[in-house]
């Protein structure tokens, strides 16, 4: 197949994330793939020349060209000129490329674009919902109006694949047909994310002793991380267990704020604060780690959500000690897959502890969470899960249903 692939993110520079991952393996099973992306980080002024790329950032031996179609570089006509030029971008890939099948993952820059085009064209097209996505948009006012083309959008699609039964519950709540609504798992390179001893460089980088024990923290510092509430707490574990170092791999909005309490609770010598890492380099950074956490709030934008470093974390052998969000759980049980819930910073924090002291159960956890992964989230499997469902929608459409 010929399968197009539409996002409003800048999959050059963007965080590796879902759409990586299956547009790329998409690539590894010998369909033609092409991803047309929306340069958010463009940072200069300016009109941007369409190019093409053929390019591999999650699986090597991958092949996807990317399309970046024109728009201009000037704060708030950005996204007005692209959703211009994307509509006849799209247009124009789908006829030249002989397009059969179209990937959604974008709404408000061109999603409508991609939908009036497919039923122009008669091809089928499946959103994949992996986030709220009016949720992400940093201006509040703008939100109504993200939630209200959400709901247009998702009436309108072939098929409609999320990541989790609530984010299903949120795409029929807003006006998704259920027997259109189906779920494919967050994917992961298990050859690239499983357990590994080689971390020897990164120990030497940061000054890590092979006694020390690493609590790893991995992502953008949003305001909602909740980093802040565990610092305090981590304080507490340094105080029990000496040779005990807090690992934050990731940078954003609430660096500054977390540097002042690494600062105030005097624990300079206990938190490292990497910044953002190359792609290739996260393995080894998750296999540093005796216990990973996410203590994100539970909050509107996070109390649905799966993240995707959840399925890295895991397939690396490492218990994860995680707040208790419905996205995850609804997935997730527990222990039995290798992850700890904890309601709480405290809660989290003796979680931890209780970890750190216990070879055993880490271990336990541990190869519970690899096999967890490997059964439901290989990202060879999942591609095979999603062509088969782009192959059922093209034949339906060549059919005429």
């Amino acid at each position: 197949m010929n399968i197009l692939i539409i996002c409003e993110v800048d999959y050059l520079r963007k965080v590796v994330f879902d759409v990586h991952w299956l547009a790329e393996s998409m690539s590894l099973l010998g369909h033609r793939v092409y991803v047309l992306y929306y340069e958010s980080l463009w940072g200069v002024n300016g009109w941007k020349t369409s190019k093409r790329t053929t390019i591999a950032r999650a699986l090597p031996n991958a092949k996807v060209e990317l399309i970046c179609p024109n728009f201009l570089k000037i704060p708030i006509l950005s996204r007005a000129s692209a959703f211009v030029s994307h509509y006849f971008e799209i247009k124009k890939v789908i006829k030249d490329e002989h397009i059969d099948a179209i990937v959604l993952y974008s709404v408000p820059t061109n999603g409508l674009q991609a939908i009036h085009w497919a039923k122009y064209f008669n091809i089928p097209v499946v959103f994949r919902s992996i986030d709220v996505l009016n949720q992400l948009v940093p201006y509040s006012i703008l939100r109504p109006i993200t939630k209200m083309l959400e709901k247009e959008v998702y009436s309108s699609v072939d098929r409609i694949l999320t990541i989790t039964p609530k984010l299903s519950e949120y795409v029929v709540k807003l006006g998704a047909d259920p027997n259109k609504v189906g779920i494919l798992p967050i994917p992961v390179d298990t050859n690239l994310f499983c357990p590994s001893d080689d971390t020897g460089d990164l120990r030497q980088k940061w000054g890590i002793g092979d006694d020390d024990k690493i609590i790893l923290f991995m992502g953008t510092l949003f305001n909602f991380s909740g980093l802040d509430g565990f610092i305090p707490k981590f304080y507490i574990i340094v105080s029990q267990m000496p040779n005990t170092k807090l690992l934050i791999v990731g940078d954003g909005e609430q660096r500054s704020r977390l540097e002042h309490l690494i600062w105030a609770y005097g624990l300079q010598k206990h938190v490292i604060l990497t910044g953002f890492q190359p792609y290739q380099d996260i393995p080894k950074y998750i296999n540093l780690a005796d216990v990973c956490i996410n203590p994100f709030v539970i909050n509107d934008t996070t109390k649905d959500i799966f993240p995707g470093k959840t399925v890295q974390f895991l397939a690396c052998g490492k218990p994860l000690v995680m707040r208790p969000l419905d996205g995850v759980k609804v997935v997730i049980s527990g222990e039995e897959q290798g992850v700890v819930y904890a309601t709480d910073d405290d809660k989290m924090a003796l979680e931890v502890l209780s970890l750190l002291n216990s070879d055993e159960r880490r271990m336990r956890l541990g190869q519970n969470g690899i096999e967890y992964v490997r059964k439901n989230h290989d990202c060879r499997q999942v591609a095979k899960q999603l062509e088969k469902e782009l192959a059922e929608l093209v034949n339906r459409k060549d059919m005429g249903m």
